[in-house]
Parts: structure tokens; sequence; C-alpha cells
């Protein structure tokens, strides 16, 4: 199964320059958005599957952002912190993006 989202997707979606060896922070930020949203998913291959996609680069995003971030926090230009960025919304978020692939067999209720 193809990875939703890679080191340079990452790079690209934040503007940022992916250098030609590789990058660690990125590859490793991104791996681990496809772990998370990977594992809420159905069985398969949904790399080319766009709202997918679309999510995970957006977790992605949000995961780079808490790691580099001061206290992991979004600062407004009056150094007002944000709310933490790493928390159950996370997924939560981009629930309506990967509705139609998400794995309903775990769910209980």
């Amino acid at each position: 199964m193809a990875a939703l989202i890679d080191g340079e997707g990452l790079a690209v979606a934040l503007d940022l320059t992916y250098p030609e060896g590789g990058d660690a922070v990125f590859d490793a930020v991104a791996a681990a958005a496809d772990a998370v949203l990977s594992g809420l998913l159905t069985t398969g291959d949904h790399s080319e599957h766009p709202a997918c996609v679309e999510a995970a680069t957006s977790e992605a995003v949000e995961l780079y952002q808490a790691r580099t971030a001061t206290g992991g926090q979004a600062v407004a230009t009056d150094w007002t912190p944000g709310p933490y960025r790493l928390s159950v919304w996370l997924t939560r978020r981009v629930s309506s993006l990967t509705a139609a692939c998400t794995d309903v067999g775990g769910m209980v209720g």
C-alpha cells in the first residue's frame, strides 16, 4: 500500500524546500500522519483517493506545525498562544474527508 503523504509532499504543502537527499523531519512527520490516518481507513490503497490524500496532508501539516511551533501551539503576531494542536481533533477535523473510506468494523455503540 502506497503512503498517503510523504516528506516531499509535506514540504510542498508547507511551501518549504525539500532537500535533494531527503529530510528526516519531513519524512518522520509524514510517516506519522500516514500511520494515524491509515489505521482508521479500510484495507486497500487509498493513495489515489483525493479526499484521503488531502486529509493526510492536513494532518501532516498540523503535526509539523505542532512540532516546530513554540510549545506546540500556534502563536499569533501579538504572541497570544492558540489552542494545542495535537488532540483527538487531529483526526476528527478530517473525518468528513475520510468518511467514505473509514473502517467501521471496530466501532461499537
